[in-house]
Order: C-alpha cells, then sequence, then structure tokens
C-alpha cells in the first residue's frame, strides 16, 4: 500500500470525555486530512484542517492506529 491521504468527514474525538480535535489557527472541528505511509512505521502519520493548517495530533491517540482504521474503514 504506501502512502495515503484520506479524508476523514465529522469530528476526531479523543479521551475519556470525547474532547475535539481541533485546528489551533482556525478552530475547525470536521474535514480533516490525514496522510503517512501503511508500509513504513518510521514515516511520520500528519493531520491537517479542512484549510490547509497543520492539526497536532493529541499524546492520547495513536497517530499510527488512526490511520490504519481510517484506511480500513474507506476502502
Amino acid at each position: 500500500m504506501a502512502s495515503v491521504e484520506i479524508t476523514i468527514h465529522g469530528q476526531i474525538t479523543h479521551g475519556h470525555d470525547y474532547a475535539e480535535v481541533d485546528c489551533p489557527t482556525c478552530s475547525a472541528t470536521h474535514s480533516h486530512l490525514i496522510r503517512g505511509d501503511l508500509d513504513d512505521d518510521t514515516a511520520p502519520v500528519t493531520l491537517t484542517c479542512v484549510n490547509g493548517h497543520d492539526v497536532p495530533i493529541p499524546h492520547d491517540i495513536d497517530a499510527r492506529e488512526l490511520l490504519f482504521t481510517v484506511a480500513m474503514r474507506s476502502e
């Protein structure tokens, strides 16, 4: 499989209180784009908002697991 870019429509939540992942620049909470490589565990997984700003992935979310989950759901 290699590199993928997948749009996540809707909110990404985390933690026991289901806090929303939002863009620190524009506060967007919907339609994030996740990018990463499914075959290379050393390649970074990145998240951007609908407006193209970098969104930090919270520490309690495993970025690689999120990438695999989104990839499996998009097939």
